[in-house]
């Protein structure tokens, strides 16, 4: 019988200790100092002046139409990107999966928007929408005579710009994911419907999609969650203007806690964008948990 060693067990629990640590220190106590802080008055610029107010900031923000106005334009920039992705998604990953030559040079290049950092990505849109020597208007004026619009300006330009800059990095990923799942599929109940006489859209519908049905789900978790703290890409392109047409909830976390310095406000705001994503999100696992096969 093999006997068990108590110092090699000792040790196994020792090599644990350094990651609890990190794990805590990173994680646990941030958000707890973050709560805490969120039931004070706490601000950054005045440390020794704060006292327990309770749940005030919580009705506070649930009260201020600046938050109820950001949280709109949140909404509208997840359901637009996120929507705008998937459909863009699936019918390039069905393209891609077909045999055809350079397939591997052009999945390559579909990589290089979604590796570029998302600060980048801001500031060199923001050059090609400029309005006076930007390329985009340029082309527009020399190829077409047409006036470019102010792309980043115009109240009601502004955030579908942002949308669709979002649409161009962040389509590859759920190309990507679901083109992985188109191969891992079977052909042969693909095989059986052609010899049936189903037509591509039947196939596509009856059958290749109901396979990717979790796939989709857990891409569009991840987009999901990521649209929603979405930041670098928007404070770059726009800085949340024209006035607030693009300022994502995100954006406006940072104003209260860095501009008007109202940290323990900005803890609040941000507990209850937590609790928001979490609820979303858990309904999507919820719902993944129910169509995946047992």
């Amino acid at each position: 019988m093999k006997e068990n060693n108590p110092n090699k067990d000792r040790l196994k629990y020792l090599l644990f200790v350094p990651t609890m640590v990190i794990l805590v220190s990173m994680t646990i106590v941030p958000f707890v100092f973050s709560l805490l802080t969120s039931l004070t008055n706490y601000k950054a610029t005045e440390p020794d002046n704060w006292r327990f107010i309770g749940l005030d900031n919580f009705t506070r923000a649930l009260m201020d139409k600046d938050i109820q106005s950001s949280f709109v334009n949140t909404l509208v920039y997840v359901a637009g990107a996120v929507s705008l992705e998937f459909v863009l998604g699936i019918l390039i990953a069905l393209l891609l999966n077909r045999k055809m030559r350079g397939i591997t040079v052009i999945r390559m290049l579909l990589l290089l928007p979604m590796m570029a950092t998302p600060v980048a990505v801001g500031l060199m849109w923001r050059w090609l929408l400029n309005t006076d020597f930007g390329i985009i208007n340029y082309y527009l004026s020399a190829w077409f005579e047409i006036t470019g619009p102010n792309w980043l300006g115009e109240y009601a330009l502004a955030m579908p710009v942002v949308i669709l800059v979002d649409v161009w990095q962040w389509t590859p990923f759920v190309v990507l994911s679901l083109l992985a799942g188109l191969q891992s599929l079977s052909d042969d109940p693909i095989e059986a419907a052609s010899m049936d006489g189903a037509s591509s859209w039947q196939m596509f519908w009856n059958i290749t999609l109901p396979q990717l049905k979790s796939i989709i789900l857990v891409v569009l978790l991840i987009r999901i969650i990521d649209a929603f703290k979405s930041f670098d890409v928007v404070w770059t392109l726009t800085n949340g203007g024209p006035g607030v047409s693009t300022e994502l909830l995100s954006l406006r976390v940072y104003r209260v806690a860095f501009k008007f310095w109202e940290t323990g406000y900005a803890s609040a705001i941000s507990w209850l964008f937590l609790i928001i994503v979490m609820l979303i999100t858990s309904q999507f696992i919820r719902f993944l948990y129910k169509e995946t096969p047992k």
